[in-house]
């Protein structure tokens, strides 16, 4: 299928900005969120302070509270003003209305059932939005809507690690690289693949795929601890990384008092991007608590 251009996208995002207050209010928010940097060795975050984003980070995910609510992502139970643009079969492009970025999509299946793999779909979507970075949250790796298969997209420019990435794993390198062979400059492991078009690049995308969290065996199984990018890179080749995860939260996600931080990370925090809805845990945050909260939700060696 054609790409779908930037202006494309543009319109679609400022026409519902035009007609959907909510979303209006939280993309215009985003020119005061308040925004810094923070080290960890030679490896560099950066930290948002977002406070409409308390909706995800506080989601309650248990099975009990997803019964008890209606799902977010269905036609029906959408808002009103939200509308559709169709990107694939069976999928559904919408402008997120609680964005970390200018440009922050959701990608929603038709229909409703639970987010418990990487769908093979995620390679077309990444095709059809050149520039952006499609990405996967696992039932339990940042997904605050567990029970309705969903991708997201946002500039692929935006996030520190793809970038980061992009320079220690150039195209003309394919196949699958651990970030141990990469540089030991990353505070948690993962696995970065650029896939060519033929059988081996075939065989790379597919080990991205299966690539999962840990279970409780030690191995790398748990299809829902996992947080996946893929996008096209500069050169056209498909390009994609996989984060195994150990926790869906850190641990001071529920620390009592003082050690209490609501920060839940999903694939942007993975990417390099901390969100904290909180402005104490904005300002509190430092590069020793952030590795941490790494160190507890993935896998560092």
């Amino acid at each position: 299928m054609k790409a779908i251009d930037d202006e494309t996208i543009k319109t679609f995002i400022e026409c519902q900005l035009a007609d959907w207050p909510l979303a209006r209010q939280n993309y215009d928010a985003l020119s005061k969120v308040k925004r810094r940097q923070i080290s960890i060795g030679n490896y560099t975050c950066g930290m948002q302070y977002n406070p409409a984003r308390i909706v995800s980070t506080g989601a309650e995910v248990s099975k009990e509270a997803l019964q008890k609510r209606c799902c977010f992502l269905c036609r029906d139970n959408r808002p009103k003003e939200q509308a559709i643009f169709p990107i694939l079969d069976d999928w559904e492009m919408l402008v997120n209305p609680y964005p970390i970025f200018p440009v922050h999509l959701t990608i929603a299946s038709s229909r409703h059932v639970p987010q418990s793999h990487v769908p093979d779909d995620i390679v077309a979507v990444a095709e059809r939005l050149p520039g952006m970075a499609v990405f996967y949250n696992g039932a339990k790796a940042g997904a605050s809507a567990p029970d309705h298969l969903h991708l997201q997209a946002v500039l692929k420019d935006e996030l520190p690690l793809l970038r980061e990435v992009e320079k220690l794993h150039p195209e003309s390198s394919d196949g699958l690289m651990s970030s141990l062979q990469l540089s030991d400059m990353f505070p948690f492991m993962f696995f970065s693949g650029v896939v060519a078009p033929d059988q081996a690049g075939a065989s790379t995308l597919l080990a991205g795929l299966m690539l999962g969290g840990l279970s409780g065996d030690g191995k790398f199984t748990d299809p829902s601890l996992v947080n996946v990018f893929f996008w096209i890179g500069d050169g056209g080749k498909l390009r994609f990384i996989s984060v195994p995860r150990r926790a869906h939260r850190p641990e001071c996600y529920n620390a009592e008092g003082d050690a209490n931080r609501m920060v839940s990370p999903g694939c942007i925090d993975m990417a390099g991007v901390i969100i904290t809805p909180r402005e104490i845990d904005f300002m509190k945050l430092d590069s020793c608590e952030v590795s941490k909260i790494y160190s507890d939700v993935a896998i560092t060696i």
